[in-house]
């Protein structure tokens, strides 16, 4: 929000534990370091005190798995997070967890220069003032990558990379507010939206029959296979119906009937016209075809802005909408288009056309 404020969504967060997790990987970025091991006094490192080490311009820094295991390593790093600009979950050859992460053109040239200065040395991977590895430097290591190996768990080595993602930005969180919405609520908005597309589902199919007869059974179906179109496409993927999402299919429903009333209102026209039923319904889609595709196509279009640029929640409708567009031109064009080809002779043998269409 702005240029300065972020909102963070974090659906399925159940317990204060999760909470404070969640809250301590958002507001803490870690803090990674690449450090050379001091080797003239290394082998001093259980003897000499923090202030002795800080004489030779190095710290004492403990083993991340060990604290009992500790590296002399120079004050100042060769490289740190500024440096990174992405970090991703990997796994070695034993199928451990394993943090690979990718240097800037600045960080990858020093990096380049000093593993080419120091080889047969080491150097210390620092992660928030803990040694995770500190592996010999056999080569240079160009291209700007490394890797950061420590025992992780897959978990662990997740939260470590969005960490350190987040610390390349380098950005310092603070938390302004934090709210929780409970299951009551979000079932009680549920329950009233599935109220409001259901009166509304309703009171369309009951106009549908009364004004158009027959045909408004035909458009009825119509509708009702839209709907089913669009929950069965988002259950194959996987997609979780939020409310913007039923305000999607809300107005789905209104532009799969629009779509419907103008094919009729076509075929009505022609009907009282004078033109036989055949011609009628196969004129009656023709002329109807432009001005459905040109409000689907554009609506359809503003979609895919929404979803290009939108949050979370109106992706979410963008998503909702397209399917259900492209679900309604099915169902409208083809579907009823198809309905009435295989009742066209009973429809030409019916002494009142007006119960099909609503002639009068």
């Amino acid at each position: 929000q702005g240029e300065t404020d972020i909102v963070v969504e974090l659906p399925g967060i159940k317990s204060a534990a999760e909470e404070k997790a969640a809250r301590e990987l958002i507001s803490q970025p870690a803090n990674l370091e690449m450090m050379a091991v001091d080797e003239e006094i290394a082998d001093q490192v259980y003897s000499m005190t923090p202030q002795q080490a800080a004489l030779y311009g190095a710290i004492i820094l403990e083993k991340s798995d060990n604290p009992n295991e500790k590296y002399l390593v120079k004050e100042i790093p060769i490289l740190n997070g500024e440096q990174i600009i992405d970090a991703q979950v990997a796994f070695d050859q034993s199928n451990q967890p394993i943090i690979n992460f990718t240097l800037n053109s600045s960080g990858a040239r020093i990096f380049g220069e000093f593993t080419a200065n120091n080889i047969g040395k080491r150097l210390a991977v620092v992660l928030d003032g803990k040694v995770y590895s500190a592996p010999n430097i056999r080569e240079r290591i160009g291209g700007g990558s490394g890797q950061i190996s420590g025992g992780f768990t897959l978990v662990e080595a997740g939260n470590v990379a969005i960490a350190l993602r987040s610390g390349a930005l380098p950005a310092s969180v603070k938390l302004l507010e934090k709210r929780s919405v409970g299951p009551s609520l979000g079932a009680d908005s549920i329950q009233a939206s599935m109220i409001a597309l259901l009166v509304g589902f309703g009171v369309v199919m009951i106009f549908m029959v009364v004004y158009y007869k027959t045909a408004g059974i035909v458009a009825n179906i119509a509708l009702i296979t839209n709907i089913f179109i669009i929950v069965a496409v988002m259950a194959m993927f996987g997609a979780t119906l939020t409310l913007p999402g039923m305000a999607g299919i809300v107005l789905t429903v209104g532009m799969a009937v629009d779509a419907n009333v103008i094919i009729t209102e076509r075929i009505r026209e022609l009907l009282q016209a004078g033109v036989s039923v055949k011609k009628a319904i196969e004129d009656g889609y023709a002329n109807a075809m432009s001005a459905i595709l040109d409000a689907n196509i554009t609506t359809l279009l503003v979609a895919v802005i929404l979803y290009a640029y939108g949050t979370g929640p109106v992706k979410g409708f963008a998503v909702t909408i397209s399917i259900g567009i492209l679900a309604s031109m099915l169902t409208a064009i083809l579907g009823t288009h198809g309905i009435y080809e295989m009742f066209m002779n009973k429809i030409q043998k019916s002494k009142n056309i007006g119960n099909w269409f609503g002639v009068k």
